[in-house]
């Protein structure tokens, strides 16, 4: 599989989780990441990182650090800046997709990449005519079983909806 792309949808979800409990969407977000920090190779944006801190700075305060510490040890996650003509093409697309302004510019970075897969649970990227979006794809995987069975010898237990 090509570089992918990882959406602020992944973080958020994960750093979300609270209790005993979790999603399979809040599972399948964790797996990313645990994937990430085992070596998979994947890119994300500056625009992505602010967009999970400022998220965190309305719901989850007390996890910011924790957020700025996960991020330092993801060493096969590269994190690139957008440039000014990433944001020129988002705002010329602006209102075409059921798309925020970040979601268009960290497209227009794919793009500009050469990247054209994303990791995540926001189902407006399908609407995008260069990407492939990926999520429950990944419980698809042999390694989801696994990350499963360690959620669970932590008492993590998942909710199937």
């Amino acid at each position: 599989m090509n570089m992918i792309f990882i959406d602020s949808t992944i973080f958020i979800k994960w750093i979300s989780v609270k209790g005993k409990e979790i999603s399979l969407d809040e599972a399948i977000s964790g797996y990313i990441l645990e994937k990430i920090s085992h070596g998979f190779n994947a890119i994300t944006t500056t625009l992505v990182k602010d967009e999970v801190l400022i998220w965190l700075s309305r719901y989850r305060s007390s996890k910011l650090k924790q957020f700025i510490y996960a991020l330092k040890a993801l060493f096969s996650l590269k994190i690139v800046q957008p440039v000014l003509d990433d944001e020129l093409k988002a705002v010329i697309e602006f209102g075409k997709y059921p798309l925020g302004i970040s979601d268009l510019i960290n497209l227009n970075v794919m793009k500009r990449l050469g990247i054209n897969i994303i990791a995540s649970s926001d189902r407006g990227f399908d609407e995008y005519p260069y990407v492939k979006r990926i999520y429950n794809e990944f419980q698809k995987e042999p390694q989801f079983k696994a990350f499963l069975d360690k959620l669970k010898s932590r008492g993590i237990k998942v909710r199937y909806r």
